[in-house]
């Protein structure tokens, strides 16, 4: 066989191994590249901007077939209507159709925010508005701004911005706003297509997205501006910088030879345009306190507890008074119970102390107590039953056996030592029941002195409101070992209930294990209130708090390794707490700034930082901080 022959036999064998080889390896089909193009609009039927609208719909045509994402939430029209328009999606166009008459010679603008999505990838067409005119002319001012929440100082998506021709208080109880618009992500509002006028601006967060104020409605939030807001129009220039195409090339002869120098020329454009304002409109929202007085619940809970619930922190002026007990010679029925309650008074529970109305299934009881009505807080009178059976335990259907032994029940104590006590911390004991105030004297506290456990003194404080609460104080030293103890049937409660025996050891810190934040504030002209927190969580539990009556120093110490952040509260009134708005009253709520940075504490370590409370901070959203830092942790990672 020649060269010739053999280099065509084996290109044929290659060429036919190659075709088995594709043959046998099939490629998954992908379906081309992912979809990220959004849909465009084709055509506007009547087209946006007209003038003189006389049809009751409107059809918006895309030039692929499309969906409607939360259109109910999205869309908005302005100003708004009795009816909302009816959207309905069909195939490749979308049609509005009003089920309520137009107002003569008004702009109507109809945003759709984002509800706009293909059909396929969800890719949004992104921020969309239509505008008509049943006038001869198109409105062109506007008014933008940022809606914050009060109390976290963190944009309010979705909020309800609401803008009344009419300046009375009172319109925005009973009328519908001349124009409306919803918050972004970022807080942020704007309004088109306005009238040139005068309004009073407010903003309202619901879950309904309603815009009809209600004045201290719960789950209600509001925000207003203090002054009228006056739309503006003026002149304004944008200046454009254009870099060339080409490139000019300059040779110039020198002593070393040619040598050559890009020129290179850039193009600034001026533009002149209108702008229109104010765009810097800013509100916080916040949820007025409640004023209106009324017991929300009264129930049995247990054999000897009656729990009553008012609508909000008021002096209540509760009485209870049982009916139709015979056996009871007092009319007065003094000394039947013990009362427990909040701070407020907003949860009172009373604790049936005698065993001939506690045994009683059902308790008729006549409750007197305050309630707003139309004139105000007055003294109403309620007839309710109390009914508590016991929970009998059977085994299938036999009944228990009259010889069963019955499970001994203790007073329960709940304590707050562990095995490791803070320094500056007290210990917290707490009973399920009331308890003989002259069995308390039996908790004994030990020193570990010598190896030995030694008795020490302490001070025990009963709390003034939750009645089965006590602390106990003492100067811990650090790390040394202590013992609490409770002896078993040493402390009863009130219904004859003895305790099972408590005994805990625990181990204070060293002094080095803690850390401290020193704070300096200057530029105050209230007293303030310094709050700390947990850094890097969602949630904003206050761990401590000082106040500041002036400039001066604050110190967060006996402080555990952690991220810590701290917060100022601009007690104007110097009550000691945060208090809220109210729009009637044109009142706004107290001021809170977070402060900048974390402090990131470690043991035997000071932070010292300096403070303007004068100043404005703008709070980082701590879930936006916490994407980031995960999406920096992957790229090193």
């Amino acid at each position: 066989m020649n060269k010739i022959v053999w280099n065509g036999f084996c290109f044929v064998a290659t060429v036919i191994v190659l075709i088995i080889y594709a043959c046998a390896n099939r490629g998954m089909i992908t379906g081309g590249e992912q979809d990220v193009t959004p849909p465009k609009i084709t055509a506007e039927i009547p087209v946006s901007y007209s003038t003189n609208f006389k049809s009751n719909r409107i059809d918006i045509y895309f030039d692929e077939f499309v969906q409607l994402k939360d259109i109910n939430n999205q869309f908005v029209i302005s100003p708004p209507m009795k009816k909302k328009p009816k959207t309905s999606l069909r195939g490749k166009y979308i049609r509005v159709e009003f089920q309520d008459s137009l107002m003569p010679g008004t702009t109507y603008s109809l945003d759709f925010g984002n509800a706009i999505v293909d059909n396929n990838e969800g890719n949004p067409l992104g921020y969309y508005r239509y505008v008509l005119s049943t006038g001869t002319q198109i409105d062109s001012m506007e008014l933008a701004g940022q809606v914050l929440d009060a109390e976290t100082q963190l944009p309010v998506l979705g909020a309800m911005v609401l803008f009344y021709a009419n300046h009375a208080d009172s319109a925005a109880i009973l009328e519908l706003p001349s124009y409306v618009a919803m918050t972004d992500s970022s807080g942020n509002f704007r309004v088109t297509n306005m009238r040139d006028s005068i309004y009073r601006v407010l903003a309202l967060s619901t879950e309904t997205k309603s815009i009809q104020y209600i004045p201290r409605a719960e789950g209600q939030k509001v925000g207003f501006i203090d002054s009228l807001v006056k739309t503006i129009s003026f002149p304004a220039v944008q200046y454009d910088t254009i870099h060339p195409d080409t490139v000019t090339v300059e040779a110039k002869k020198t002593k070393k030879g040619m040598e050559l120098n890009v020129l290179t020329h850039d193009t600034v454009i001026v533009r002149n345009y209108t702008a229109y304002g104010p765009v810097n409109l800013f509100m916080t929202l916040f949820e007025e306190e409640a004023i209106y007085l009324d017991m929300d619940n009264a129930e049995r809970s247990e054999r000897e507890k009656l729990d009553f619930v008012f609508s909000i922190p008021a002096d209540n002026n509760l009485q209870v008074r049982f009916l139709g007990l015979h056996l009871l010679n007092d009319p007065e029925q003094k000394d039947l119970f013990v009362e427990e309650r909040s701070a407020g008074r907003d949860t009172i529970t009373l604790w049936l102390k005698d065993s001939l109305i506690y045994k009683i299934d059902s308790l008729q009881a006549e409750l007197r107590y305050l309630k707003t009505d139309s004139t105000g807080r007055n003294m109403t009178v309620d007839t309710t039953w109390f009914i508590y059976k016991d929970k009998t335990k059977t085994k299938g259907k036999k009944k228990q056996e009259k010889d069963t032994v019955q499970e001994i029940k203790y007073l329960a104590i709940s304590s707050s030592a562990g095995n490791v006590m803070d320094l500056n911390k007290n210990i917290t004991l707490e009973f399920d029941r009331p308890i003989v105030e002259s069995s308390i004297d039996s908790i004994k506290l030990f020193e570990m002195i010598d190896s030995v456990w030694t008795p020490i003194s302490y001070e025990l404080k009963h709390d003034s409101l939750k009645i089965r609460k006590y602390y106990i104080n003492h100067p811990w030293k650090p790390e040394t070992e202590y013992r609490l103890l409770i002896d078993s049937a040493s402390i009863y409660s009130i219904y004859g209930l003895f305790n099972n025996k408590l005994d805990n050891t625990f181990k204070t810190k060293a002094i080095e294990d803690y850390g401290r934040i020193i704070l300096t504030l200057s530029g105050m002209t209230t007293p303030v209130i310094l709050q700390l927190y947990q850094g890097g969580s969602k949630e904003l539990k206050v761990l401590d708090e000082r106040i500041l009556q002036e400039n001066g120093e604050a110190i967060f110490d006996y402080l555990n390794e952690g991220t810590y952040m701290v917060r100022v509260i601009l007690d104007r009134n110097g009550n000691g707490k945060w208090d809220t708005g109210d729009y009637m009253k044109h009142l706004q709520p107290e001021e809170i700034k977070y402060l900048p940075g974390e402090f990131k504490i470690k043991k035997n370590f000071d932070i010292e930082q300096s403070y303007d409370v004068s100043q404005t901070y703008v709070r980082e959203d701590p879930a936006k901080k916490k994407d980031t830092d995960d999406r920096n942790r992957r790229t090193r990672n």
